[in-house]
């Protein structure tokens, strides 16, 4: 009898690690985004970003920079900084030390690192913007902004030979998360895929849009990042991020692909890995 409850309790604790429900599942991808918060803050990677708009007269664009991983002192944001260094292969002039140099000071100067992701920000097609970069996403399903969405399961999906369970998310709090300069709130919603057993998060699709009486016409601007283990950092890495954006009355979109993922230290020597 007592052999038999003992099996059955294991085949239940089983269980609920391979189809938790939605609070447990938050559980595990909130401790996970914890930890990764910090891997991946010392992170710097290159990125390759295409861009393009359909309109009468096309236009397209690409941008290779030098983007570094953070979280804001305080841990009030997460935010990826793009420093780019060429626009269509012509070099673009340096408006001082880099995000990497920045990051490896001692105290490193937020103000400046801010102002060279505004700066490149301005070489996005269509508004410029500072939230189209991996962490964009990740930051608004972290943890601390669990209670300003309501979550649901969507079922299972196979991701690069991985189980995953989907979970679905609508932005209930205001104001949103995300605001236009003007204010206006765009409200967030989308879907992560998560690694059951252990809260990972293998691709996330954040969609931020108008409130509907004030959304624009179309399809709302969306972008969705794919992760994957990188073997030398021993972590998940971004892999690829794809965006549609919104120009004047009409839409555009762009595919981000990154490399050379490499650690920085307190100091400014990269440290190879």
């Amino acid at each position: 009898m007592v052999l038999g409850a003992a099996a059955f309790l294991t085949t239940v604790s089983i269980s609920a690690q391979s189809n938790p429900n939605v609070d447990q599942l938050l559980d595990r991808m909130g401790a996970y985004l914890t930890e990764y918060e910090s891997q991946l803050s010392s992170v710097v990677a290159d990125e390759r970003f295409q861009q393009n708009v359909y309109a009468r007269l096309p236009v397209s664009t690409t941008l290779e920079s030098e983007v570094s991983f953070i979280r804001l002192p305080g841990g009030a944001e997460w935010l990826g900084f793009r420093d780019v260094k060429t626009v269509d292969r012509r070099s673009v002039a340096s408006a001082g030390p880099s995000v990497k140099e920045l990051l490896t000071y001692p105290a490193p100067d937020m103000t400046k690192a801010l102002a060279i992701a505004n700066t490149s920000a301005k070489h996005n097609l269509g508004l410029p913007r500072t939230i189209n970069v991996p962490t964009g996403a990740l930051d608004i399903i972290h943890p601390r902004h669990r209670s300003a969405h309501e979550y649901q399961l969507r079922g299972e999906e196979t991701v690069r030979g991985t189980r995953t369970m989907v979970v679905g998310f609508q932005e209930t709090a205001r104001p949103t998360l995300v605001r236009e300069p003007s204010g206006r709130n765009l409200i967030s919603s989308g879907r992560v895929w998560i690694e059951p057993a252990t809260g990972t998060v293998w691709r996330v699709e954040w969609i931020y849009q108008a409130e509907r009486r004030m959304a624009r016409a179309g399809p709302p601007p969306r972008l969705r990042v794919e992760f994957g283990p990188h073997e030398e950092l021993a972590m998940m890495v971004p892999m690829l991020m794809t965006e549609r954006f919104s120009v004047g009355s009409g839409l555009g979109d762009g595919r981000a692909t990154y490399r050379n993922f490499r650690r920085f230290g307190t100091s400014a020597r990269i440290v190879p890995q």
